[in-house]
């Protein structure tokens, strides 16, 4: 299904009305920019190898590109479409951290508070540590982790990625111990990781066809529009399990492009947190050697030929990839939902280079962002 705008075209905030009956506002004419990058992703879903894609590009909270590309089923007789959901995988991490952002100043949590006040904690730093887990310690692909050990970790500490070796001095990428965040919550507050992320986040942003896991009673209409993941094999695709039913502060959401694209609107317009708690969630953080980290509360934070970019990917490994990305200082937003790993580039454990992204490549070229020398 293909939904890209043309110059004048009367939409909603988050749905064209050629695709959906919601309340309609007029706009300007579409950037060319807008149907350049549009035209190129269905050859680009073809070349990565996705049977299912959603696309938007949201300009200023309007819709300008929305492209519902491929099928949605085992074989190949269901189009996507603006209904088709998807596991998001790690872009859950933004949407978990504005809610914790939200509780933490309604006073319901403590960013603050140490991870150690969570009764199982001993045990996972009993586990972890000595585990074969590449964020634990060692080496990966040339990268020396630094060993994880428990010394004192606080809820912040693990929203910013900043748990291993001295707590609080550098990034290295641990979804593990951000995991750890929502199990925190559960144990020790008055209400579970769910429900606050229902009430921070999913309701006031009108995300109606989101799911907080498998086992999210009343959101079972999710999961019958979900995307099945596939993996891609010298044969073809090849169908693959559903990711774990568990909700995580680190993964998941299921949902369509559009309710993502409903809490970028919500976040932007102050809606779910005031504009300086958003403007403190996306505040780098300095590292030891006081150099801004490349990863602040929840959402990477990237300098890139002088463009401020606000992102997060999603990867699950043979089944789902999303790319989730803002630049601020442009009002623009890059939405893209996958069921296969083609949108997955294999960002560093201890670094940002969203640029590397083939998708973000595209993009950038399209509406000439950040188009520097160095651009790869």
């Amino acid at each position: 299904m293909k939904c890209v705008l043309a110059a004048g075209c009367a939409i909603s905030v988050l749905a064209l009305s050629s695709c959906i009956s919601e309340p309609v506002r007029s706009v300007g004419p579409v950037p060319p920019a807008a149907n350049a990058f549009a035209e190129d992703l269905e050859a680009f879903r073809q070349d990565r190898q996705i049977p299912s894609l959603s696309v938007i590009v949201l300009q200023d909270g309007v819709p300008i590109v929305e492209e519902f590309l491929g099928w949605s089923d085992d074989e190949g007789d269901v189009p996507t479409s603006p209904a088709t959901s998807y596991y998001i995988a790690s872009v859950t991490k933004p949407i978990s951290a504005t809610a914790l952002m939200a509780a933490d100043a309604a006073g319901e949590i403590d960013l603050d508070a140490k991870l150690a006040e969570s009764e199982d904690w001993q045990g996972f730093c009993n586990w972890f540590p000595t585990s074969p887990i590449i964020f634990s310690g060692g080496e990966h692909e040339g990268l020396i982790v630094e060993d994880f050990e428990c010394r004192g970790q606080t809820l912040r500490h693990a929203l910013s990625m900043r748990v291993n070796g001295e707590p609080g001095t550098h990034f290295l990428y641990n979804p593990i111990v951000f995991s750890r965040i929502s199990r925190f919550v559960d144990e020790t507050g008055d209400r579970d990781f769910r429900a606050i992320t229902y009430e921070h986040v999913l309701e006031p942003a009108g995300m109606k066809n989101t799911a907080a896991g498998w086992r999210d009673e009343g959101r079972g209409h999710v999961l019958t529009d979900v995307a099945p993941p596939f993996a891609v094999t010298v044969d073809g695709f090849a169908k693959q399990p559903f990711p774990d039913d568990d909700f995580r502060a680190s993964a998941g959401l299921y949902m369509p492009a559009r309710d993502l694209a409903r809490f970028d609107t919500a976040l932007d317009a102050g809606e779910l947190i005031p504009a300086d708690l958003t403007a403190e969630m996306w505040s780098q953080p300095l590292d030891a050697n006081g150099a801004a980290a490349p990863y602040a509360q929840g959402w990477y934070v990237q300098d890139y030929q002088g463009e401020r970019l606000v992102w997060h990917a999603g990867w699950e490994p043979d089944a789902y990839s999303a790319i989730y990305l803002k630049l601020p200082d442009r009002n623009l937003t890059l939405i893209a939902l996958a069921n296969s790993e083609g949108l997955h580039w294999g960002n560093p454990l201890n670094g940002a280079e969203i640029e590397r992204s083939p998708l973000v490549q595209s993009f950038f070229n399209a509406f000439d962002i950040a188009q520097g020398d160095s651009a790869p």
